[in-house]
């Protein structure tokens, strides 16, 4: 029997048994429509995370400390006399503030105090009014910038530069003149939201005022700081910069590896191997179903062995060689299997354009399945080579019956 003649018996036999052969192909249509479901939306929400990133400015590296010592301005001034730092932001925040919203709710959060070079630095965007400047730190003015979301549910409307905003504790309440709102939308749970939280304290705080005016408030006579962001010169090696500044810290403040140091670069790259980490985690899992589906096409191929007992008796006694009998069975467990990738990757386009759509809903943001061809080829070579594992065990059982006792076989 040639190649295509196997190939044809195969359809056959899978034709003449279409509810059992269903069956048997929906844990290989399960694992690979999922396996494809979940890479199609990890590579698309790891696009739009970057998408979202693109305008950070990946020259910068972020010092917080990571033990009992804390930075200080004294670092800060340090750490500006390094070569290749360009320039210096800090930024201090502190918990425990209470925001009384329009509706009569509370809303608990931070405040963050930074200097006048922090925009130049971290690039934070305003969509109306100012942002902090030389003049509002020098003389320690009650101003604020607050996020969208704080316009909102303070004041119901966003244009609310020169409106007056109140901040409880359990120091009193202080009272701060807006004079900036920070780009962005009222979308507390977007990927806009989520990403600049991730980046930076700014965009998560009631309200961001000057860092003397900081200072003032919580009494913070030692002038210590949360986070320090130098902007590394174009000409500088950045890596070897951000070693130089830790080990300084370190002899600074007699510790070792006391403060986290790290580049916007190394950020990105970490978001990468958890992204792509998680993703593949994920596939994997669903994977385990394709070994589910594995099985069941072992068994089913048992059982037609078993059924076309005499039939492989004749063919043996016609002159079949154990050769051709065992690729006739590896070829219908292989059709079997590739039927099954074929439905489950149609089921994975599917599926993965349905949950894009609730993802993106979720997070407001746009998430586009990424397909790519590769990864289309990989999981029908995947659902193919199940069927040639599978398919071994039965194939061979088939090929070694003998021709009289099979003929018997009634």
């Amino acid at each position: 029997m040639s190649i295509t003649e196997s190939v044809l018996s195969a359809i056959r036999s899978v034709y003449s048994h279409k509810m059992r052969s269903m069956l048997t192909m929906l844990g290989i249509i399960i694992g690979i429509g999922s396996v494809i479901t979940i890479m199609a939306v990890g590579d698309g929400v790891q696009t739009t995370i970057f998408d979202e990133m693109d305008g950070i400015e990946r020259r910068t590296i972020q010092i917080a400390s990571q033990s009992t010592a804390e930075l200080t301005m004294a670092d800060a001034d340090a750490i500006m006399m390094l070569d290749g730092v360009d320039g210096i932001t800090i930024l201090d925040e502190i918990w425990g503030f209470e925001l009384e919203r329009r509706d009569g709710r509370v809303r608990n959060g931070s405040i963050s105090g930074i200097d006048a070079n922090y925009n130049l630095i971290e690039q934070v965007d305003i969509q109306i009014g100012r942002f902090i400047d030389h003049v509002d730190v020098e003389n320690h003015l009650r101003v604020a910038v607050i996020s969208p979301q704080t316009a909102f549910e303070t004041f119901g409307f966003l244009n609310v530069v020169g409106e007056q905003i109140e901040l409880t504790s359990w120091r009193g309440t202080e009272s701060f003149t807006v004079i900036g709102v920070i780009d962005g939308d009222y979308d507390p749970g977007g990927m806009d939201a989520m990403m600049a939280a991730m980046m930076t304290p700014v965009s998560r705080a009631l309200a961001v005022i000057p860092i003397t005016t900081y200072n003032d408030i919580i009494g913070n006579d030692q002038d210590a700081v949360s986070f320090i962001a130098a902007a590394v010169s174009v000409h500088a090696d950045i890596v070897e910069t951000a070693r130089i500044i830790s080990a300084l810290l370190d002899i600074r403040h007699d510790t070792e590896d006391g403060f986290m140091v790290m580049s916007t670069g190394e950020m990105f790259d970490i978001i990468d191997v958890i992204t792509t980490a998680v993703t593949a985690f994920v596939a994997f899992v669903a994977g385990i179903s394709l070994f589910v589906g594995g099985v069941g096409v072992m068994n089913i191929m048992l059982v037609t062995v078993k059924e076309r007992t005499r039939e492989i008796g004749i063919r043996k006694s016609l002159g079949a060689t154990e050769r051709s009998i065992k690729a006739q069975f590896m070829l219908e467990a292989v059709t079997l299997t590739a039927i099954g990738g074929g439905i489950g990757i149609v089921l994975g386009f599917v599926a993965s354009e349905i949950a894009v759509a609730f993802i993106s809903a979720l997070m407001d943001a746009e998430v586009n399945a990424s397909i790519s061809a590769t990864n289309i080829a990989i999981a029908f070579f995947a659902s193919t080579v199940i069927g040639v594992i599978f398919g071994v065990y039965p194939a061979g059982k088939a090929a070694k019956l003998n021709p009289i006792e099979a003929l018997r076989y009634e």
